[in-house]
């Protein structure tokens, strides 16, 4: 546990940010954060299996993805998947590399008001079925706005976004009360593995 004031801070927002991250629900989150903590940030995914990717800088704020990265590779490896990305002009699927695209066209994006990289979407491992709608539709039409914009399976998609809800709302609570990440980590795996099969 850590009670220093600004540890806890970092670890409050990495909390209410990335809480389905936290609690193993998603691969990946982005995480915004003064362009002055990726020490702090470092420091604070140092136990954890979690590692971080800038996808972009400005106005003093900096964008990370944070991600656990056999989860994201064994999301982003699914046929449905590798069939976008290639629509979208990407013949190179190793991690790395792929972050590095994205984040580039992010990046023209942010500063240079270029159209925005989709596939980001993919990288946060939300269905195909709603990165392609929310392409197609530009954003409207959509049946449910919630952690994202839903265009099919509405009801286990809201099923999904509820349990978002309370992973979100336990890591919070662990923060305030002085847990670091990899507490809220190891909290949250037990508590899921407590609960009964459905």
């Amino acid at each position: 546990m850590n009670l220093n004031l600004e540890s806890r801070w970092l670890d409050l927002q990495i909390a209410t940010q990335c809480a389905p991250l936290l609690a193993g629900l998603k691969p990946s989150n982005l995480l915004i954060l003064p362009g002055n903590a990726k020490n702090d940030l470092e420091m604070a995914l140092k136990n954890t299996r979690f590692s971080h990717y800038r996808l972009s800088g400005k106005d003093g704020r900096e964008v990370y993805l944070l991600y656990q990265a056999s989860e994201l590779v064994y999301y982003l490896t699914d046929a449905q998947v590798q069939r976008l990305l290639r629509e979208l002009g990407y013949a190179e699927m190793e991690l790395q590399k792929l972050l590095k695209s994205i984040s580039d066209k992010y990046e023209e994006h942010q500063w240079n008001g270029t159209e925005f990289p989709h596939e980001l979407g993919l990288v946060l491992g939300y269905p195909v079925v709603d990165v392609r709608g929310f392409m197609q539709h530009d954003g409207k039409n959509f049946l449910y706005s919630g952690y994202w914009k839903v265009y099919g399976n509405l009801k286990g998609t809201r099923r999904l976004f509820k349990e978002f809800g309370k992973a979100k709302e336990l890591a919070v609570e662990l923060a305030l009360i002085g847990y670091e990440v990899a507490d809220i980590v190891n909290f949250c795996q037990r508590k899921r593995a407590l609960r009964p099969a459905v």
